[in-house]
């Protein structure tokens, strides 16, 4: 398999001071004044002629990092990188540009600096010019330029060097939307011609969308790897889960103590393959240390995390309250969602329905029955026809 880069085993530990004296005592004495920071742990990655890696994980995983390293802004501590061509970066707004420097010359020292002549780059101007619609301001210094105008010279003037590979990182978010628009089908040009893209983005609908290969880094080490729709929806359950940690971190105490006030014991659903307009049954079985008032509540969501539909008893306008152990039936006489995969959350929660005493989950799959059937949800309706002549 022909790879245009490769990277093996990538590391990138940081010294952190806490003062600007401390490195010079360091030297001076050979006693440790910093602590360790590692930003990038054993990390290595392929990258085929004409593939879109995208890069996603949270603030601080170590996707800045791994870029800088590819694009040969930061040395690893460990680890190296082959490349076959040129690689060409948007990182920081304005990396690589000089303040004091016009459009036009800071055009020719990035370009020199990526081993292109000044003749070549003369050649390359016209298309420059015409994709940044930057004229009339090419000739002024580039810190008169807003950050939209930045990305708009600095991704002209890298897609006009077709390098092997071209490193994106947040930059196309800055940007008006008919210059994105422009951009993203300039890279689906530029990808047909074999060009090699690692892209990272907030967007995870980006990443789904142009990215054929994904990567989530967390802490600085690569936690799932491989097709983009399946590593979005591991990273989109980890935040979830995370976000209902930090939810019930900042519920009242009581739920925080060891004492159970209220768990759910098991989850039961009649069926796990399902036609459309079946019938439905989930038991929820619960358990109350002490009679207060109680809701349980069922979220279906698709498998790409799309919020379905919700029902509760708080919906049904029916309150739980009995001490010990209760059984909670919901029936679905005709349920209306349409095929696919999906997960059923339940919910055991308190009185307004606000603070989350515990969580089950439970998958289902619902066929195909029908090649007209498209959308989520089966509708059921009536339909007259009646002859007016």
């Amino acid at each position: 398999m022909s790879y245009v880069l490769k990277a093996e085993g990538l590391t990138k530990i940081y010294r952190i001071y806490k003062k600007p004296i401390d490195r010079l005592k360091e030297i001076v004495t050979g006693k440790k004044y910093h602590y360790e920071h590692v930003a990038l742990k054993d990390v290595s990655i392929k990258l085929r002629h004409g593939e879109v890696l995208g890069v996603i994980g949270e603030n601080g995983a170590g996707k800045s990092t791994l870029l800088s390293i590819i694009a040969g802004v930061v040395l690893p501590t460990k680890g190296y990188i082959e490349v076959r061509g040129r690689v060409a970066a948007i990182l920081e707004l304005g990396a690589g540009f000089h303040p004091d420097l016009s459009g036009y010359e800071n055009v020719f020292l990035y370009s020199s600096l990526m081993g292109i002549s000044k003749e070549e780059t003369k050649k390359k101007m016209d298309f420059i010019e015409e994709f940044s619609e930057l004229q009339g301001f090419l000739d002024k210094p580039i810190k008169t330029y807003s950050t939209g105008m930045i990305v708009r010279l600095a991704f002209s003037t890298i897609l006009a060097i077709e390098p092997a590979v071209f490193i994106i990182d947040e930059a196309l978010a800055v940007g008006d939307i008919h210059f994105q628009h422009k951009s993203f089908s300039a890279l689906r040009d530029y990808i047909k011609k074999g060009g090699s893209i690692i892209f990272t983005s907030h967007s995870l609908y980006q990443i789904t969308n142009i990215c054929n290969r994904a990567i989530w880094l967390k802490q600085g080490q690569i936690v799932s790897e491989g097709d983009p729709l399946g590593v979005v929806k591991e990273y989109e359950d980890y935040m979830r889960r995370k976000n209902e940690l930090t939810d019930k971190e900042n519920t009242p105490a009581f739920i925080e103590s060891k004492d159970i006030y209220a768990k759910i014991m098991n989850l039961y659903i009649n069926k796990n393959l399902i036609n459309p307009g079946e019938m439905v049954q989930i038991n929820v079985e619960i358990y109350s240390k002490f009679s207060h008032n109680l809701h349980v509540g069922i979220v279906f969501k698709r498998n790409d995390g799309l919020w379905v539909s919700t029902y509760s008893t708080k919906h049904a306008n029916i309150v739980i309250n009995k001490m010990g152990r209760s059984m909670v039936t919901f029936t679905f006489e005709e349920f209306p969602i349409l095929h696919g995969e999906y997960d059923v959350e339940v919910y055991l929660l308190d009185e307004s329905a606000s603070i989350i005493y515990d969580v089950k989950s439970s998958k289902i799959s619902i066929y195909k029955t029908s090649p007209i059937d498209l959308g989520v949800f089966k509708i059921n309706g009536r339909i007259d026809v009646s002859n007016l002549d």
